[in-house]
């Protein structure tokens, strides 16, 4: 559903009414939205509220799209995101397409009536009274990155789209309405070049001052992570060469995906990366470290790490983020993932379903405690993962702050990288939070059928038996009397994005990965608690089974992709990661699979099993077009397959 923001609360974040709806029906809405510095301010509000909300599960479909997450499916009812659940569900179809953002249709708003708002404001900011120059300049540069930005999200989702540099005059013959798709390369041209322009004006700040009013509207940190963003699209192999497109022609013939690859466009987004990297940091952006007093006194180090990562996205002002919006439905989101611990808990939440649940997919992509796949880690017995263990002695010495003392779980969730523990809940798993008065006992989870955390009768926890803890703030308290939940804002693009993007692209560029390559990934995986005193490189030699791994550029590229999925977990960017990669095939066609959540013993419950089976086809890489725009619109083209 359509957003809408006050300018003087949009970046504090809170939702009020389209001003476009509150023009009186006698004077023409432009002469009123001009007018004034206020009005034209609201305006730009309004355009700013297109922005999708990150911690809606419909607007960052990518976080339900894919495999990360499942959801209860008997009954689509009990989802508030039905339209994500069934793109993953491989459903997507022509006659009326789901999340269709190109007409606004199916849990979706039309991106291009975004884009048509940009333009407006742009072709009508003249010289307002109160509005100096310099604030001017800033509003125009705000809406031509945020004009790029909607191109680019049609972009991710349709491939080659019609650029919309200038709005159809109102009366204009129905055959002027009959826009074309673009090739890949023009749109991406013409983004770019637009924010080319942003950055030549210097009209941007570097940064927020004012974060309490101001958090989330563009800064020249975000303009440049945008044009990043792009590139790193345009290079990768869903664009760059992919002969799947080779027919995919507009209706003169003429190509919308280049077929030759072109290692130019990788230089092109190296370049583009360390330019938003060097702004970024210039500007005070930096990996985030939890540095918090807490009431209950001293933590452990292991404690101080999960808080460190966890509360990179809760954290609400943290200086990781580049850009980012919300809360707005980020309340509603914590509660889906939120799992019950207590008898409290239970009362409290009456019948909130809890069911934003991460699958054994995903869970076994982690590291080991060695920060190596668990699969390629000659200490750790892969083949023996699903078998039970309990926790007792020097198991249960070395994961105190994580396992719960004397409980039976899967070896699965032992000697695992700290992300592991910070951002999944589990069986037998800790989950701190300020309700923890003693560190020494923080609370766990009881995820089996009839137990606190597991399912109970009819109510739907989760489908797989694990938690999004990651996207939790760890301030919540909830108790049978007081409930208090932290809100924050959901990051769109983080620095560890940045350097992440910025590896993988000196990877490609470098005929073999070096000193620079290695340089990037490994301030994420410092951060991240691995590699303690040592490297990456130093790591695969000593505890990997195929120790040359991080010297070759096929090696390396698939350490930085797993990376990437890991460190940017259930935040959306797997799903459009693995497209542009072109591996969404390879991992959306396995089994979504989770623990038997109907059991209630321990023996039963550590069952795997398969929830559900989906065929990803080659054109469920690009969306389709409705039939009725293209019978509305004869120059279109559909997209491969469709």
């Amino acid at each position: 559903m359509k957003r809408y923001i006050l300018i003087l609360c949009v970046f504090s974040l809170f939702s009020c009414k389209s001003y476009l709806d509150i023009v009186p029906d006698n004077v023409a809405t432009l002469e009123i939205a001009f007018q004034t510095r206020g009005s034209a301010e609201r305006f730009l509000a309004t355009i700013y509220s297109y922005i999708p909300e990150q911690a809606s599960l419909e607007q960052n479909f990518g976080m339900v799209a894919g495999d990360e997450i499942w959801y209860y499916g008997e009954k689509d009812f009990y989802l508030n995101n039905e339209t994500s659940l069934r793109l993953a569900k491989g459903m997507q179809n022509t006659i009326d397409p789901y999340l269709n953002f190109w007409e606004g249709r199916q849990g979706a708003y039309n991106l291009f009536v975004s884009i048509r708002d940009c333009n407006i404001f742009l072709e009508n900011l003249k010289d307002i009274p109160g509005l100096n120059t310099d604030e001017k300049n800033r509003w125009i540069a705000e809406a031509k990155t945020l004009k790029a930005y909607f191109h680019f999200l049609l972009l991710q989702m349709y491939g080659p789209i019609p650029i919309v540099d200038k709005n159809i005059p109102v009366d204009a013959p129905s055959a002027e309405t009959h826009v074309e798709r673009k090739s890949v390369d023009e749109v991406v041209k013409y983004i770019t070049a637009l924010l080319d322009e942003v950055v030549k004006s210097g009209a941007l700040p570097d940064k927020i001052r004012f974060i309490q009013t101001e958090n989330g509207r563009i800064t020249l940190p975000a303009a440049k992570a945008i044009k990043a963003k792009i590139l790193m699209l345009a290079a990768s192999p869903l664009f760059n060469g992919n002969s799947d497109y080779a027919g995919f022609n507009d209706k003169k013939g003429l190509a919308l995906v280049n077929q030759t690859f072109d290692p130019l466009k990788w230089v092109a987004a190296q370049d583009a990366c360390l330019d938003a990297i060097q702004t970024a940091e210039s500007a005070g952006h930096e990996l985030f470290s939890f540095t918090n007093l807490l009431p209950i006194g001293t933590i452990s180090q292991e404690v101080r790490q999960e808080l460190t990562l966890r509360a990179t996205i809760t954290d609400r002002y943290n200086k990781e983020m580049i850009f980012g919006v919300g809360p707005n439905s980020v309340n509603a989101l914590q509660a889906w993932c939120q799992p019950r611990w207590t008898g409290d808990h239970a009362a409290n939440f009456g019948a909130t379903r809890k069911s934003h649940a991460p699958t054994l997919n995903v869970v076994e992509d982690f590291y080991s405690s060695n920060g190596l796949p668990i699969n390629e880690d000659k200490t750790w017995n892969y083949n023996d993962r699903f078998s039970l263990v309990k926790v007792t002695d020097a198991l249960a010495s070395d994961h105190r702050y994580y396992l719960q003392n004397n409980y039976t779980t899967a070896k699965l969730h032992t000697y695992r990288e700290p992300r592991f523990y910070a951002y999944v809940g589990f069986d037998g798993g800790k989950w701190f939070s300020m309700e923890t008065s003693d560190t020494e006992n923080i609370p766990y989870l009881n995820a089996k059928a009839g137990q606190f955390s597991g399912k109970a009768g009819t109510e739907i926890y989760s489908i797989t038996g694990y938690f999004t803890k990651k996207l939790v703030n760890y301030e919540n308290v909830i108790t049978r009397n007081t409930t208090t939940i932290q809100e924050y804002t959901f990051p769109i693009i983080r620095l560890s994005d940045l350097y992440l993007m910025y590896s993988e692209a000196l990877n490609e560029v470098k005929g073999a990965p070096d000193a620079e390559v290695y340089k990037y990934i490994q301030k994420v995986r410092d951060k991240a608690g691995l590699d303690k005193g040592s490297d990456l490189v130093s790591t695969w030699n000593q505890y990997s089974n195929h120790p040359e791994k991080p010297k070759s550029k096929e090696g390396m590229r698939t350490i930085i992709q797993k990376e990437r999925m890991i460190e940017l977990a259930f935040e959306g960017h797997r799903y459009w990661d693995l497209r542009r990669w072109k591996l969404a095939g390879d991992y959306f066609n396995r089994p979504i699979r989770g623990w038997n959540i109907y059991a209630g013993d321990t023996k039963d419950f550590y069952q795997v099993k398969n929830i559900f089976y989906r065929d990803f086809l080659i054109k469920d890489y690009l969306w389709p077009i409705s039939q009725n725009e293209m019978l509305r619109n004869p120059n279109l083209v559909q997209s491969p397959g469709w």
